[in-house]
């Protein structure tokens, strides 16, 4: 009976180092991955807007791109940004900006100076440990 039992505590032992050797390669966290939303057109208009990355991920970093719509351009003053940060789970990323509109009058001519630009939000999402909104 001794030899029949050292074999098989050899063998146990020996899956043992095989399963725990073999599962950091099962679970090796993905490299960041850059995530854009669509373009919300008019979305630079102060109100909040959240995107989330994929399942089982935490957001690294995040930010916007606002674009002129269609034959305008973009105007010379910044808008405001009111929010632009990791939502508290880390798990998507939450942006606001306004960009007000403001009717003049110049040389006779009612003009309007700027409106709400198309906003894209980007972020990274990734597998690592998650930051809690830092």
């Amino acid at each position: 009976m001794p030899g029949t039992r050292t074999p098989l505590a050899v063998t146990a032992g020996a899956l043992t180092l095989l399963c725990c050797a073999a599962a950091p390669t099962a679970a090796e966290p993905q490299p960041p991955q850059h995530t854009a939303a669509p373009v919300i057109h008019g979305g630079a208009d102060g109100s909040r807007h959240e995107v989330f990355c994929p399942g089982m991920q935490h957001v690294e970093s995040g930010g916007y791109v606002l674009t002129a719509k269609s034959g305008t351009k973009l105007s010379e003053v910044p808008a405001d940004v009111i929010e632009n940060r990791p939502n508290d789970h880390a798990t998507g990323w939450i942006l606001a900006v306004r960009k007000t509109t403001r009717r003049y009058l110049a040389y006779g001519v009612l003009g309007q100076e700027a409106g709400p630009a198309d906003l894209t939000i980007h972020l990274v999402c990734t597998d690592e440990t998650m930051s809690h909104g830092a």
